[in-house]
């Protein structure tokens, strides 16, 4: 499901099983015991190859899951964003339940982490950690790549119920829209904060020229 983005505005390894002491405890995953003499809960490692991953159904931009918190022990998810020329990526927002780390692949990504703004480029790394107001856009005229890691599961829980709960409320308007995503937002400990928006950041997240504004 995609929003257009006035909608946006309004928004927002592990060891491998066959190691020496592992268990099959009947489960599907086997365990095995660490130095502690702790149970430990293995998971198979995981690659993913350029392209590949489970689409994201969000009203966002594409997003890819190549490793999901369940997949890890450590509740790690791993998604692949794309964000278009001159587009939204989250309104300003600030988590309570997780952190967030961000690698651009290709293109440039601009992001607000307090009040400073800072575009980044292929190679460059950034983390956003929980308590801290942040956001990030594409204002560039090339396509954006970057992958995205949030430390718990919470997060991936959220971005599964986007679109379900859009769908469920059929909002008629962007402030509509916003309400909702803003709800389900704050069962998952996010704050999203519109009126923290900087003004470069505005325009990629308000609505389209009318008829007449575009002639």
């Amino acid at each position: 499901m995609q929003l257009k983005p006035v909608l946006m505005g309004a928004a927002i390894l592990a060891l491998p099983a066959c190691m020496t002491g592992s268990h099959d405890h009947g489960h599907g995953h086997p365990h095995m015991h660490g130095p502690d003499g702790a149970m430990l809960h293995a998971h198979q490692d995981k690659i993913v190859v350029d392209g590949a991953g489970d689409e994201v159904d969000n009203p966002f931009h594409p997003i890819r899951l190549l490793l999901s918190s369940e997949e890890t022990a450590g509740d790690v998810t791993v998604y692949e964003f794309v964000l278009p020329p001159r587009s939204p990526g989250s309104p300003p927002h600030t988590h309570t339940r997780e952190d967030e780390y961000f690698y651009v692949v290709s293109g440039v990504l601009t992001i607000m982490s307090g009040e400073q703004i800072q575009s980044l480029y292929p190679g460059d790394f950034a983390a956003l950690n929980r308590g801290n107001t942040h956001m990030f856009w594409n204002a560039s005229d090339d396509t954006t790549k970057l992958i995205m890691t949030t430390t718990g599961g919470s997060f991936e829980g959220f971005m599964n119920s986007v679109a379900p709960r859009l769908a469920e409320a059929k909002p008629d308007s962007a402030e509509a829209a916003g309400a909702v995503i803003g709800q389900l937002a704050s069962e998952y400990g996010i704050t999203i904060a519109m009126e923290k928006m900087p003004p470069e950041a505005a325009p990629f997240y308000g609505p389209p020229p009318t008829a007449d504004q575009a002639r």
